[in-house]
């Protein structure tokens, strides 16, 4: 879990406003498609529970994702480099997990386009990057069913109080007024 942070808009930038809490979630496009020409990584915070995408953005040259401290790290908006957005995580190594491979990711020769300057470390420049060891797939039968999962194919106005989602697009039910009985 990771909380999403907004970058305070005091004249000082001091301070961050919380936003969102849910699961941060990377998604790599390699653009391979006709409809999706170019290779992408984006960033997304979704609700736990329906996994809908509370917040997504595209990570670019400029973003300068980055770890600020640890369990914290920090981005720019693509869509406005001056601005900055935080995730805190709960687990520290939940967020070196994702630091790791969101470097590993920008820091591919094929994603160049994704990656700034300096954005690469010396080490990993050096270092000639090795084919992973092909890896034998596990057989279907040796896979558990998912462990306390539920699959949700629909929400009601009762869940309201359950997801955040259902809280900021479906309006609050109105009160149905009480039939008193007596005719005036």
């Amino acid at each position: 879990m990771a909380n999403l942070y907004f970058q305070g808009s005091s004249p000082d930038g001091g301070g961050w406003d919380l936003k969102f809490t849910g699961i941060p979630v990377v998604l790599y496009d390699t653009g391979e498609t006709r409809s999706r020409d170019k290779p992408r990584i984006q960033i997304l915070l979704v609700e736990r529970g329906t996994c809908f995408a509370l917040w997504q953005d595209t990570i670019d040259n400029l973003t300068a994702y980055k770890v600020s401290s640890q369990g914290f790290h920090t981005m720019c908006l693509s869509t406005d480099h001056t601005r900055l957005v935080g995730l805190s995580f709960d687990c520290a190594d939940a967020a070196q997990q994702l630091w790791s491979h969101i470097d590993r990711l920008t820091s591919d020769p094929e994603n160049i386009r994704l990656s700034g300057p300096g954005n690469r470390s010396k080490h990993g420049r050096k270092q000639k990057q090795r084919p992973a060891p092909a890896r034998r797939l596990p057989d279907k039968s040796h896979i558990s069913q998912p462990c306390c999962f539920e699959h949700v194919t629909n929400v009601e106005v009762a869940d309201r109080s359950r997801y955040l989602s259902l809280q900021n697009l479906v309006p609050a039910p109105r009160p149905v007024p009480l039939d008193t009985g007596t005719d005036a």
